[in-house]
């Protein structure tokens, strides 16, 4: 039984390790998908749409009356007239006022209209822009991820070249041995090998940076452990470059996010250039209010008698004169309680309010010419946009042709050098070459086998920028 733990523990710990590793390759779409979840242009980007969001929602209750609570409660000291009374008094007292109280504009020039569609507006940018920021970040990714295809192809040719040194170097040292050729020889092929080596680190060490590059762009804990998968990726078809970039751009200009941003700033800056105009236009508002006071130094009778009291002297007789009927006389007094003077003070007041603008420090005017300011900055914002993408695009389009064409030139070069290397291997080994000469064989292949890759990758990515500006995807 015992027997079977270790091999099945080992078989674990086996597929274990593999499992993480499966965990750790990452494809092209599953780079893009994460770096758009988790990257801080694009959390930034989504945080200011939140707050166009919001400040959208507060222009539409704008429309809605308000509706607000006063309450005041002060103590008063030395002369000064009872709010509540009116009355002058130098006793100290305390006095409060509760209003409840809702204002409703009925109209103000258009302003909370223009203000709607100004907000509307401005949140379609904010939209517009976290899409153009999600396709600078999904451009950034497909490029970091061909660099490290880019990177590990670059790796692969010093590997060879360091292996293929490395054999020649055993042939070297057995006819060293045997006698048959020079000791220099050996030594000028260690020196090779060493050059190999140094390029083979070089090569490594540039496939790690590029790593590194692609994990801090998606924002990864642990970028040591990130790898990603080797797709086989096929030369793109040469009609992306045979088509126009005058047809791409436009195409482009269309469908891009940042030219849509840019249209909606100027469609925004001109409502606030209708919204500021309100400014000279009268306000109408319907007003309504509930209001109640209370005073410590209201009275209170706590009790009565009722008795006739005098209204009058004879003037024959001097007998003074009494009322007919008894009248009740309060005694006793006491502070009137809170509820009883809220009650009995309780008002209500309904009314309309215009407010006409006459003279306002040349504020509306000045709120205006800068609104048309912000306008023409906003056309000129478009304008530069659109160049931009112009100018991209044709880039792409040239670097595209360019990279094609040198690629098929490497190819060429690429095919030559290796039939030219394995002639050159042929005759070192028979002693019938020198060594300078083989080495400029061996380091021709190489530098004509990078130069194809860094082409061929060239040139897949510039077709896919512009195959990108055509449809807005990042596919590889």
């Amino acid at each position: 039984m015992r027997s079977f733990i270790l091999p099945g523990a080992i078989l674990l710990c086996i597929l274990g390790h593999e499992a993480k590793a499966q965990e750790t390759i990452w494809t092209i779409d599953q780079c893009v998908s994460y770096a758009l979840e988790n990257n801080i242009q694009i959390k930034q980007s989504q945080l200011q749409a939140q707050i166009t969001k919001n400040n959208q929602q507060v222009a539409q209750w704008d429309y809605a009356p308000n509706l607000n609570f006063n309450a005041t409660y002060g103590f008063n000291f030395g002369l000064n007239i009872d709010p509540v009374t009116n009355q002058i008094s130098q006793d100290n007292r305390q006095t409060g006022n509760f209003t409840l109280r809702s204002d409703w504009v009925l109209y103000n020039g258009g302003l909370k209209y223009n203000t709607i569609a100004q907000r509307n507006l401005e949140y379609l940018q904010a939209m517009y822009n976290l899409e153009a920021a999600k396709n600078d970040v999904s451009l950034n990714v497909a490029s970091s991820f061909l660099q490290i295809l880019l990177n590990k192809e670059i790796l692969l040719v010093a590997e060879e070249q360091e292996r293929i040194t490395a054999l020649q170097l055993n042939r070297m040292n057995a006819l060293v041995e045997a006698g048959s050729r020079p000791r220099g020889d050996a030594l000028q092929l260690q020196a090779q090998l060493a050059r190999d080596k140094q390029n083979r680190i070089s090569a490594q060490n540039a496939l790690t940076i590029s790593r590194l590059t692609l994990a801090n762009l998606l924002q990864l804990g642990n970028p040591d452990e990130f790898r990603i998968s080797s797709p086989d990726l096929a030369l793109p078809d040469a009609a992306m470059v045979a088509r126009g970039a005058e047809s791409i751009y436009v195409t482009a200009r269309e469908n891009q996010p940042s030219i849509k941003a840019a249209e909606k700033g100027v469609e925004s800056s001109a409502k606030q250039v209708d919204a500021s105009q309100s400014g000279y236009l009268p306000t109408l508002s319907l007003i309504g209010q509930v209001a109640t006071s209370y005073s410590d130094q209201i009275p209170q009778a706590t009790g009565s008698f009722d008795t006739r009291i005098p209204v009058g002297i004879l003037p024959s007789t001097g007998e003074t004169v009494l009322s007919v009927e008894p009248q009740t006389v309060p005694t006793g007094f006491e502070t009137k309680p809170f509820i009883d003077q809220t009650s009995d003070n309780f008002n209500e007041f309904v009314g309309i309010q215009m407010q006409i603008p006459i003279f306002n420090r040349f504020a509306v005017r000045n709120n205006y010419q800068n609104a048309r300011i912000n306008e023409e900055i906003s056309k000129l914002q478009l304008e530069q946009e659109q160049n931009t993408l112009k100018q991209t695009i044709y880039q792409a389009h040239a670097d595209a042709r360019a990279s094609y064409n040198a690629y098929l030139a490497a190819e060429v070069a690429v095919e030559s050098s290796r039939e030219a290397f394995t002639y050159a291997e042929e005759r070192f080994s028979v002693g019938a070459l020198n060594q300078f000469d083989f080495e400029n064989s061996k380091n021709s292949l190489a530098a004509a086998q990078s130069d194809m890759l860094r082409a061929k990758y060239d040139y897949i990515f510039k077709v896919k920028v512009l195959e990108f500006y055509l449809t807005n995807q990042v596919k590889l």
